[in-house]
């Protein structure tokens, strides 16, 4: 009934049965694993709340335009970043696809990049993708929990 979801590189990301247990307990439909940003963690998407729906919402970088970017960056403002440690109500998730021909409606954001990165002169491109974390803003009463940094540890 509830499903786990993690990038493969975070190897702090496991299947913890107390925060299942919470997880379910909250009765939510989607859960969000946030952890407190600190200087470091400036460019990498944060939890906000939609003024339209008052639900949850993820920002990444490549939303935010160029003026708001001092704001986008402000760890005070913007107290916890997305973990990408998700939980899923199974149920929910179905509902959700059902009601979206088979897909859930992520919003989709474009990154001007160079076919080489190392080289700014090589052929421009616009790479398009979505952020599987996005996926809180599509779910009517999701919730994100605090954890501590420990499950956050990623390899690159």
């Amino acid at each position: 009934k509830y499903m786990f979801v993690s990038n493969s590189d975070n190897l702090g990301a496991t299947m913890d049965l107390k925060l299942l247990t919470y997880f379910v307990s909250t009765k939510a439909p989607f859960m969000m694993e946030v952890a407190i940003r600190t200087d470091a963690d400036k460019k990498g998407g944060h939890l906000a709340k939609d003024n339209k729906s008052g639900g949850l919402l993820l920002r990444e970088v490549a939303q935010c335009p160029d003026e708001d970017e001092k704001a986008f960056q402000d760890v005070s403002k913007y107290k916890y970043f997305n973990t990408n440690n998700l939980w899923v109500d199974l149920v929910a998730l179905k509902a959700i696809f059902e009601a979206n021909n088979g897909s859930i409606p992520l919003p989709v954001m474009t990154n001007e990049k160079t076919v080489d990165p190392r080289d700014k002169k090589s052929t421009k491109v616009l790479q398009l993708e979505t952020a599987m974390g996005a996926a809180i803003g599509c779910f009517e009463g999701a919730t994100a929990v605090v954890i501590p940094r420990s499950r956050f540890a990623p390899v690159k």
